[in-house]
């Protein structure tokens, strides 16, 4: 498990609520904490669908169909007393991760992977986690996903 704390709080909430960074990441969860704390739930209803041909073949939502809304709550001239994001990889790469890993898992082992954000005041800090469907001792993958995490931030100039 990767665990990262930021330093440029300001460089990387522009990432996550101004720029397309983590557009597409899938949001399983946010929670924003001011005046009133909200909460949003990432996994789409299928019942606000009329059709099966209008309902993604996803379970949830992805980050930039939310993104305008969570800056809509983050924006203001007072910080939050916190915020927790959940995002999840998408499936795709999901299936790349687990075939470029020289690990015994297949794509069906894995329920998701995960990247927590976890902001409080004067401190933000990034944690990555698997979610397995099976128990497992091997580790490999863990860090090729921890491995590829970096990278994407240092890429984007967060870390």
């Amino acid at each position: 498990m990767l665990s990262v704390s930021i330093t440029d709080v300001k460089n990387f909430m522009a990432h996550l609520l101004s720029r397309e960074t983590f557009d597409l990441f899938y949001l399983v969860e946010a929670s924003f904490k001011k005046e009133i704390s909200y909460h949003i739930d990432g996994h789409l209803n299928e019942d606000f669908f009329d059709s099966d041909s209008e309902r993604p073949e996803r379970e949830y939502c992805l980050w930039k169909e939310v993104r305008p809304f969570a800056f809509s709550i983050i924006k203001g001239k007072r910080l939050p007393l916190g915020c927790k994001v959940v995002l999840a990889l998408p499936k795709a790469t999901v299936s790349f991760l687990i075939k470029e890993s020289r690990c015994s898992f297949r794509e069906e082992d894995i329920e998701g992977i995960y990247l927590n954000i976890l902001y409080e005041p004067e401190n933000l800090l990034i944690t990555t986690g698997i979610s397995y469907r099976t128990f497992s001792l091997d580790k490999s993958l863990e860090q090729d996903v921890d491995d590829h995490m970096k990278r994407f931030l240092q890429k984007k100039g967060i870390c």
